[in-house]
């Protein structure tokens, strides 16, 4: 049994199945890329962009690909986005102005979007290419549950599980009480997002963080196994970067040591990805690119440096370069250090890096 396990996955693999969905950048997903039975977790401080890079990787760079010509192997993703830290007026509203800024190359801020105090009013062209995204945001929300707020994992688990169960059935399959999951449709990948492990509730019996922490690391590793989804978690790192000693010393870059609360997450997770931006605690980039570049005269920043630290089924310890636009939240992959020119720069700091092809 075991043996005819594996040869169906094998042959699966020859006929194509087991190629997963790309993460929207081309070296990471060469390293790792999103396929079903994988457990993921995303590090970083305060303000790095963790949230936006999960936005990215998991929910709108699959979603393209998925409406696209390029799917071409008729795989439907289905979503289950726990945020815990953003509202999902928020969300949908950052998601519609990168869409406007990708499609037309215009920035409109949330706050001018929303109308908050302080910021100019839309104008009518402006309001037009908001309009004109209501099918692509209807179409991406009819994908994806978005759950608000903070939650214990025992709720966590069994909203998971009801979801399964839903799309597809458990069955046991031997006196021992083990179980296999047989989803309704085999073209179907399941990817639960958790935003943050640091947010999740106490309960009486899960009294500390790093106990709710570790219940819920377990509960993913459980739905990887059994149900075959994918599971994205992010998680806030220590202050121990900031150690003052630790900065003199250059050794700022995240390693596995520096997440907060529970070292268990490390543990489970197949792939660990952290983002760091060097500029904030004026360190060079480990990659060696030119950092004065990727700064304007405001002082805005426009990079971060992307480590996988740990990769369960491949090579390790890579670092890749990103654009970011931190108002949409986009990130974008750079050339590699020795190919980036002094045009690639440029158009990473007047933006149109971000939207040219």
């Amino acid at each position: 049994m075991s043996f005819d396990n594996l040869s169906k996955e094998v042959d699966d693999g020859i006929a194509g199945r087991n190629n997963g969905v790309p993460m929207g950048f081309d070296r990471l997903n060469r390293y790792v890329g999103i396929r079903k039975r994988m457990y993921f977790l995303i590090g970083g401080n305060t303000g790095s962009g963790k949230t936006s890079l999960l936005d990215n990787c998991f929910v709108l760079n699959p979603y393209n690909w998925m409406i696209s010509p390029e799917n071409t192997k008729g795989i439907k993703i289905r979503w289950i986005y726990r945020s815990m830290e953003r509202s999902t007026i928020y969300k949908e509203a950052k998601w519609v102005i990168g869409k406007i800024f990708l499609d037309h190359g215009i920035i409109i801020s949330i706050g001018k979007l929303l109308g908050w105090q302080g910021f100019e009013k839309l104008t009518k062209d402006e309001h037009d290419l908001f309009l004109m995204q209501r099918d692509y945001l209807g179409g991406l929300r009819a994908s994806i549950d978005i759950i608000e707020g903070p939650e214990n994992p025992i709720g966590v688990a069994k909203e998971m599980r009801a979801f399964a169960e839903s799309r597809g059935k458990i069955e046991k399959i031997d006196k021992w009480g083990n179980e296999v999951y047989i989803p309704n449709d085999e073209k179907e990948i399941v990817i639960t997002l958790l935003d943050t492990f640091n947010l999740l509730k106490l309960t009486k019996v899960l009294n500390t963080k790093k106990a709710v922490i570790d219940k819920m690391s377990d509960e993913f590793r459980y739905a990887r196994d059994l149900f075959g989804w994918v599971l994205a978690g992010v998680s806030q790192f220590n202050r121990s970067i900031s150690n003052p000693i630790r900065i003199k010393q250059g050794d700022v870059e995240p390693n596995l040591e520096d997440f907060k609360e529970s070292g268990q997450t490390q543990d489970d997770a197949d792939v660990v990805l952290a983002l760091f931006d060097p500029i904030r605690y004026k360190v060079e980039d480990p990659s060696g690119y030119n950092l004065d570049k990727l700064k304007d005269e405001n002082g805005g920043k426009y990079f971060r440096s992307l480590r996988l630290i740990k990769n369960s089924y491949g090579e390790d310890d890579v670092r890749i370069g990103l654009a970011f636009l931190g108002q949409l939240g986009m990130f974008k992959e750079l050339p590699r250090r020795r190919d980036i020119m002094d045009d690639d720069y440029e158009s990473v700091v007047n933006k149109t890096y971000f939207f040219n092809k």
